[in-house]
């Protein structure tokens, strides 16, 4: 069982990290990109490689 929670704050706010750097902006552009995706081709058009058959156990909805 999963749970998945969205828009609990607004973009621009973010967790401090000691450890900030360019790994930090590759992963907030990829996001961007994912979620530009989802928005177009729906939920679930881009998922994880370990989850491209969980729909056999588990019916996905697209959201």
């Amino acid at each position: 069982m999963g749970l998945r929670v969205d828009n609990l704050v607004d973009k621009d706010e973010v967790q401090l990290s000691l450890f900030t750097g360019e790994e930090d902006k590759k992963q907030e552009k990829l996001d961007e990109i994912v979620d530009k995706l989802k928005q177009k081709y729906g939920y679930n058009s881009v998922t994880r490689a370990g989850k491209l058959h969980s729909d056999e156990i588990v019916k996905l909805k697209d959201v």
